[in-house]
């Protein structure tokens, strides 16, 4: 009995958030902790979430990405492909891409805005796994306003 109560309490819990999420298309958006998630998830169950949150000086604003249900390991590089064009993109010692120094700034600036437009969307990981993405409904997701960076938080007055 305590067992279905405590199953049923988890189940109430992670349906809540997903309740209060908005979507279009393929993708999602919904607040937790704090912060907000865009993302979407492929036929394959691999996903591709961004994390914004305002205030959080480090690890705030990131590119989350899961391939065969693993991130793509610390301190690698990943191809971000939106339509034709080639993106490589630093992976951190956490196995995310931060928006912690200058350059992940602009890149991941450059990257929201091509989200927004681009058709489609595919991301390889060093060790060759590989998932596509649709964007189909990410501009109404993804807002004008680009989440602030990790790097901008740290600047003063920028």
């Amino acid at each position: 009995m305590i067992r279905r109560v405590a199953g049923a309490l988890l189940a109430s819990m992670l349906l809540a958030p997903a309740a209060l999420a908005a979507s279009a298309g393929k993708w999602n958006s919904g607040e937790v902790n704090g912060f907000t998630r865009y993302w979407t998830t492929n036929s394959s169950g691999a996903s591709f979430v961004v994390w914004c949150h305002p205030e959080r000086k480090v690890n705030g604003t990131l590119f989350h990405i899961l391939i065969d249900g693993k991130t793509p390991a610390p301190n690698t590089r990943i191809k971000l492909v939106l339509d034709k064009e080639i993106l490589e993109l630093p992976v951190n010692n956490q196995g995310y891409i931060d928006t912690g120094c200058a350059t992940c700034s602009d890149s991941f600036g450059y990257i929201w805005h091509r989200m927004r437009a681009a058709h489609s969307m595919a991301v390889k990981f060093y060790d060759q796994r590989y998932a596509g993405f649709s964007l189909k409904g990410a501009p109404e997701i993804l807002p004008g306003p680009v989440c602030p960076t990790d790097w901008q938080k740290k600047q003063p007055n920028s």
